[in-house]
């Protein structure tokens, strides 16, 4: 049949072949496995999935062991045949098994008989896999598998310009994700390869997918396209909440075009550019570049980082850095004076400081009398008696001892400290309450030698008192 018998006649509708496809031997008469096969049904009749220029439906063989996908078409155009066979000529000459992308397809511009008409088909083989969005929606809180999946898609879109070739129409539809993790393209319906140079573009593509401006027919035709479905799953990687926030509907990922015609406005844009990923960041900016761009000379994808840095767009601000005690540093024999509010280095904790407090627990022992003057300490900074009074009025700031000896200044302490520092004040305390033991050790030394000195007298009186007191017999 000529194209020119088939120009005024409308080809089969979508109705037209799902009554047709549920009786193969009449419908296949030149394909003796499609003919011998099952057609695949379910309460509604034949398994169907419609696009704006065919419809596919599923056969099945007499065993079960083998599937086909079959396509008929629901529009006419009368460079389809010349374009499938030239298309089917290039993808014969690759490896299905190195190719892991390819589904191999064959094209019969004569396969199906509908109304007393032959019309083309395409057949491939069915693939055991999901389509891109239903495997989003399982695994879209696995941030190691998108990005496992992004880093094919990326390897198939760059082998794929190696060969020259570009699938025309790179959206979710086309796209499906097999074990383990692999990318498969289907509808080969705009694909160019070099033996189509020179001709028109069949088809525009999804619009959710392409540039507002259009790209020429070509081997770059795939770039803007996959650059948005790389930024998406890498984006959901990063972010698996932009999934539920940013899809207003199930014909996309995350992009839409609303946001390639108004990059500006994009809600989903701004998003991605302050995802926690540098490289969805990086990405995000490369898109918006090519939505600048007046011409088709796009870059190609970068490389996938399995396993990157995820950093907040604005860093935290870091704290400052404490500014060192001078008065504390001050060697043994020095005046120290008072401390500022300053010199504690704008509220960070420092080395806590001897503190007015209230009057300490009584030690036990005796008190052997009129306490000795503390030796000279290398220590940094005084530290707190506990066994001193307090004195209740603060020393004036600007008045430094005079005397040689560091000596705790308890009441400017109190003076400096304000209420904003009762953990430095807690600290202090618990850091003195280990340290009273080494002290007690100095002024309770006399004691304990009078009190074993007394132990040893009682002792010595209870051995000898029994032959000094005469028996009663």
């Amino acid at each position: 049949m000529t194209d020119g018998e088939r120009e005024p006649v409308e080809p089969p509708s979508l109705t037209d072949y799902m009554m047709a496809v549920q009786h193969p031997r009449l419908c296949f008469p030149d394909d003796d496995v499609l003919a011998a096969s099952t057609t695949v049904l379910d309460a509604l009749g034949p398994v169907t999935g419609s696009g704006v220029f065919g419809c596919v439906f599923r056969f099945t063989s007499e065993d079960g062991a083998l599937t086909w996908a079959v396509k008929c078409f629901t529009s006419h155009s009368d460079a389809r045949a010349d374009r499938y066979r030239k298309i089917c000529a290039a993808l014969a000459e690759l490896r299905p098994a190195e190719e892991r992308w390819l589904v191999p397809i064959e094209f019969a511009p004569e396969g199906v008989l509908v109304g007393g008409r032959r019309w083309p088909l395409v057949k491939m083989p069915w693939r055991p896999a999901a389509p891109l969005l239903d495997w989003v929606e399982r695994w879209k809180d696995n941030p190691a598998a998108l990005r496992a999946v992004a880093a094919d898609f990326t390897a198939v879109v760059g082998r794929m310009g190696e060969l020259g070739i570009a699938h025309g129409d790179l959206q979710h539809g086309n796209i499906l994700i097999s074990a383990p993790r692999r990318v498969q393209l289907i509808d080969y319906d705009a694909m160019y390869v070099p033996a189509l140079a020179g001709t028109a573009r069949p088809e525009r593509g999804h619009r959710n997918y392409q540039r507002p401006r259009p790209v020429g027919y070509g081997p770059r035709m795939d770039r803007f396209p996959a650059r948005v479905i790389q930024l998406s799953l890498l984006g959901l990687a990063a972010d698996a909440e932009l999934w539920d926030r940013l899809r207003e509907d199930d014909d996309r990922l995350l992009l839409g075009q609303e946001d390639f015609e108004d990059p500006g406005g994009s809600e989903a844009l701004a998003a991605l550019a302050d995802s926690p990923d540098p490289q969805v960041r990086d990405i995000t900016a490369r898109l918006l570049a090519d939505l600048r761009s007046p011409h088709d000379l796009l870059p190609p994808l970068a490389a996938v980082v399995m396993e990157p840095t995820l950093t907040p767009v604005t860093p935290a601000r870091p704290r400052p850095a404490p500014v060192p005690d001078t008065a504390s540093e001050a060697p043994a024999g020095q005046p120290t004076g008072p401390r500022t509010d300053e010199a504690r280095g704008g509220g960070q904790q420092q080395e806590p400081r001897p503190e007015a407090e209230p009057e300490p627990r009584p030690e036990p022992g005796p008190e052997p009398g009129p306490e000795p003057k503390p030796e000279p300490r290398t220590e940094p900074g005084p530290r707190p008696q506990p066994h001193r009074a307090p004195q209740p009025q603060p020393q004036p700031p600007q008045q430094p001892q005079p005397q040689p000896q560091p000596q705790p200044q308890p009441a400017a302490s109190a003076t400096a400290a304000p209420a904003a520092d009762r953990p430095v004040r807690a600290a202090a305390r618990s850091r003195s309450t280990r340290r009273t033991p080494v002290r007690r050790n100095r002024w309770l030394l006399r004691p304990g030698v009078l009190l074993c000195l007394f132990v040893l007298v009682v002792l010595l009186g209870l051995l000898v008192a029994p032959f000094l007191v005469a028996p009663p017999w």
